[in-house]
């Protein structure tokens, strides 16, 4: 996203402020664990009407609500507005007035010196022909990539993986622009020769940041598995679940057939969670809420295996480096409190299961 302020969005402010239809408001993951108006959207949409009006100076209170937002987009799909640009657009205003995060501050310094957001602890370099993704959190699990990636093979796709730079979006989604745009100009100088390829990714938050971000022609991965997997006769899986979309995968990209085709053609029975599709609810992972409010985190984590253990369910799905791990710790916590476990798999794993 380019360099927005807050006065560009002041028609889609002043209209939420008008209609306060609160539409938003219910099922905000967050706002179903903090319980205080100020936490959804609708909430936040009057703190951006206080600071266009200078009604509201930037504060420690102004951050916290803000910096406990997942950018998961659960509100804009069910609004007309552009909430998660205005959020952000929040969140900018709040760096330049320096009130932020320091764990976030140094994440976005971490990717400018060392280009990416965690130590690289294998070369995951391969000569290929299909521009292929990783992301920083797949950079960092060497065992679990070259298992996709051994998946991939196995599905006929070819993968070419370069030395890579981190996408930026942490740095833009919690409002630090000029460092985002240092960053974007390190990728740009990296993947410029591949700007008129098709890309495959990973990360389904990787994903919107090329596409949206980058301008780059990517597609997630599992959109190539779906192609061919009728061609792959796999081993059939006795297992019943549910499928969890994450919210860059499914609300912002749209992916949500796919996966479940792949894993229907795997043999595993699908049972769908009240909340699914483009009103799924989020892992508790996004906006970088993890890093400075991790008992947050998890309690929207724990409500989303509440979701799952509702339709009777103890296996959930997924396809995101950040909703599988999320998703684990809540399950984790929950069946400490409960005695009932429920697991959490990817459907990379299932795959290369499947696939052997």
């Amino acid at each position: 996203m380019d360099n927005r302020s807050l006065e560009q969005y002041a028609e889609d402010i002043y209209t939420c402020n008008r209609t306060r239809c609160g539409f938003c408001v219910d099922e905000c993951p967050v706002h179903r664990i903090k319980g205080m108006e100020a936490y959804s959207s609708r909430g936040k949409m009057m703190l951006a009407r206080g600071l266009l009006e200078g009604i509201i100076e930037p504060s420690t209170e102004v951050q916290e609500v803000l910096e406990a937002c997942l950018l998961c987009g659960h509100c804009q799909a069910r609004c007309a507005l552009n909430n998660l640009d205005i959020f952000t657009a929040l969140r900018q205003r709040m760096a330049e007035k320096e009130f932020y995060a320091q764990e976030h501050l140094k994440k976005v310094m971490k990717m400018l010196d060392a280009g990416r957001l965690f130590d690289r602890p294998a070369h995951l370099e391969r000569e290929g022909t299909v521009p292929l993704y990783l992301g920083c959190l797949y950079q960092s699990k060497p065992i679990e990539t070259r298992t996709i990636i051994s998946v991939l093979e196995r599905c006929g796709i070819d993968p070419l993986v370069v030395e890579e730079v981190c996408c930026g979006y942490l740095a833009e989604a919690t409002g630090f622009h000029a460092q985002f745009e240092d960053i974007r100009e390190r990728f740009r100088a990296t993947y410029g020769n591949h700007s008129d390829q098709e890309i495959l990714t990973l990360c389904p938050t990787c994903t919107v940041a090329l596409t949206e971000s980058h301008g780059l022609n990517a597609k997630h991965a599992i959109l190539a598995v779906a192609e061919r997997i009728g061609q792959l006769n796999p081993r059939q899986l006795d297992l019943q679940a549910t499928y969890h979309d994450p919210c860059h995968l499914g609300r912002m990209l749209g992916v949500f057939d796919e996966p479940r085709d792949v894993l229907r053609a795997l043999g595993v029975v699908l049972t769908e969670m009240e909340q699914n599709r483009v009103f799924s609810s989020c892992c508790g992972g996004g906006g970088g809420v993890a890093d400075i409010d991790q008992t947050l985190a998890l309690e929207i984590a724990k409500n989303r295996i509440r979701d799952a253990m509702r339709v009777g369910v103890e296996n959930i799905i997924t396809l995101c480096p950040t909703c599988e791990p999320t998703l684990l710790r809540g399950a984790s916590r929950l069946a400490n409190e409960t005695g009932v476990f429920v697991d959490v798999q990817g459907v990379w794993d299932l795959l290369d299961e499947a696939l052997n």
